[in-house]
């Protein structure tokens, strides 16, 4: 519930495992990630206080200065994403209903709508998008 996310090696045999990486994405709740290409970058969904509830990071870059860029969107919080490769675009779902499409490149909100009247709890893509 303090909005970080933490990613784990899996092969390591340590009888007390501890994060590969860990930091805290959103002041709130971080409630999704996606790994964008295959690259270094991670997006996170999840609530802070100032709406910047969708973000972009870069895992190679230390933790102060990871942020890639944030996106303000889903005034209660985003809640899934899923990222389209095809099109290098990123969507993102929000406690209140709304969809999100951002452009990855450009760094930009390409389009927002009302899917329902209540929160987005999962998306999925067509894989050839």
């Amino acid at each position: 519930g303090e909005g970080f996310l933490s990613i784990w090696q899996v092969n390591q045999t340590s009888s007390n495992p501890k994060p590969y990486l860990s930091w805290q994405c959103h002041s709130k709740t971080t409630s999704d990630f996606a790994f964008v290409t295959s690259s270094s970058l991670v997006a996170t969904s999840g609530q802070s206080n100032d709406n910047r509830n969708v973000c972009l990071w870069d895992t190679l870059v230390s933790s102060s200065n990871n942020l890639i860029h944030a996106f303000t969107c889903h005034e209660h919080g985003a809640t899934v994403l899923q990222y389209a490769p095809k099109h290098q675009l990123l969507i993102s779902g929000g406690r209140k209903g709304q969809i999100s499409i951002f452009d990855i490149r450009q760094r930009q909100v390409l389009h927002t709508f009302q899917a329902h009247d209540s929160t987005i709890k999962d998306l999925a893509l067509d894989s050839s998008e």
